[in-house]
């Protein structure tokens, strides 16, 4: 790492930057960068205007495999692009994409003729709030799926899930993109896109119960409490005193031994907290290594 003096005039403290990074990101006199301070303390520039230039994505398709047609779409979705369209040779039957799991929960994705056009992609500045908002959603999944709630309402329940996790790897493609844009360091979003892909797993084996003890839901509510209070406090005060805790808790959460299609969904769902799990130790031990 290069050392450089800090300069004053004034009430004013300013140090020069590397004539190279410069020469590189054809920084002059007239440009704009980004300025963020950290979490930790420190302070990043980035190569970049203030102002982003809106970009849009224009792709023409040849193939009509639907599957490959969807994952298209929500690439282009969760693409830090502020709209895009995708045309089309032939037209399809759109009532098989918009089934699509996912798809459904797309805001502002339309369809005309042999288009499919998002003009106005919403921008997510802060993944970790849509994961605690992720939780949340499960633990009230959780709550009414032990009632006789309508099946209806579960799958709302996990079609707000799937939208949330979406709307996760968006914003962590974007900050990715633009880091001057971010709240959190790339450690930190890599570590949330990690648990939210766990969580959606999770939520889906939920839905797939058809009937969840109440005592085991009680569990798996807990645990995903302990997550969310850990999450709370990630980007600040995790340690890996409160990470072994929590790794302690689903160590007790045995492995399920597959009987039957019921018992193989709670095993995936202990399974995903059991990841969720390495994930956070794996998290408190760079927040140590910062210290």
């Amino acid at each position: 790492m290069d050392s450089r003096n800090v300069q004053r005039t004034g009430d004013m403290f300013y140090m020069y930057l590397p004539t190279r990074w410069c020469k590189k990101y054809n920084i002059s006199g007239k440009t704009k960068v980004g300025v963020q301070i950290n979490a930790d303390g420190s302070l990043s520039i980035y190569p970049q205007a203030a102002t982003k230039k809106k970009t849009h994505l224009q792709i023409k398709v040849k193939d009509d495999n639907i599957e490959a047609l969807h994952k298209l779409i929500v690439a282009s979705y969760i693409s830090p692009a502020d709209s895009f369209k995708i045309t089309l040779d032939n037209k399809l039957d759109f009532t098989k994409i918009l089934n699509q799991k996912n798809l459904v929960s797309l805001e502002l994705v339309e369809i005309d003729g042999n288009h499919i056009l998002c003009e106005s992609s919403m921008s997510v500045n802060d993944p970790l709030l849509l994961l605690t908002t992720m939780i949340r959603k499960i633990r009230n999944l959780l709550s009414v799926l032990v009632t006789d709630a309508p099946h209806e309402l579960f799958d709302r329940y996990e079609s707000e899930v799937d939208r949330s996790r979406v709307l996760i790897e968006k914003s962590v493609i974007g900050s990715f993109v633009n880091p001057a844009e971010s709240q959190h360091k790339t450690v930190e979003l890599y570590f949330i896109s990690l648990i939210s892909k766990e969580l959606e797993r999770l939520a889906d084996h939920l839905v797939s119960l058809d009937t969840p003890s109440e005592k085991f839901c009680a569990r798996i509510a807990k645990a995903l409490g302990l997550v969310q209070e850990l999450l709370d406090n990630a980007c600040k005060n995790l340690n890996i005193e409160s990470a072994l805790e929590f790794v302690t808790f689903i160590s007790t959460l045995q492995d399920v031994k597959v009987k039957d299609v019921e018992s193989y969904d709670q095993r995936r769902i202990v399974r995903a907290l059991h990841a969720i799990s390495e994930v956070i130790i794996d998290w408190a031990v760079i927040k140590e290594g910062e210290k």
